[in-house]
């Protein structure tokens, strides 16, 4: 889940796809997590959220537009977005509708705003104190 969630964050923070298009996956994979209940468990286990974050804090170190550093602490308390604004909204909507149009999910496909909806969910419980 932690992977997943921080790439996410990455893109919100930045705005753009890192590595091309089908980043959209990662949205419809951390629904999946949470459907499964994976999602609960892996924001209750602060140790494994802390490990991700200083893993990718070294190997994945990654900028915002204005050059300083995402944090990825931060992101994991309190502080994680997992739904992009209006730019690069769009461009999500995008990815993901090629990828239904792909047919690239195995499972039944819901529609991009319930796609947000449920991430937005998440992004909300896994930010509460």
């Amino acid at each position: 889940f932690w992977e997943k969630a921080t790439a996410i964050h990455v893109f919100c923070a930045q705005g753009a796809f890192r590595g091309g298009d089908r980043f959209a996956r990662h949205w419809h994979d951390v629904t999946r997590l949470d459907a499964a209940g994976f999602a609960d468990a892996a924001i209750a286990d602060k140790a494994l959220a802390k490990a991700v974050a200083d893993h990718k804090s070294i190997f994945f170190a990654e900028k915002g537009p204005d050059g300083t550093l995402i944090d990825y602490h931060a992101a994991i308390s309190g502080g994680l977005r997992l739904v992009p604004d209006d730019g690069a909204l769009v461009k999500l909507a995008d990815d993901y509708r090629h990828m239904v149009e792909d047919g690239l999910f195995l499972d039944e496909v819901e529609s991009f705003d319930a796609l947000l909806h449920r991430c937005r969910a998440i992004q909300e419980k896994t930010n509460a104190p």
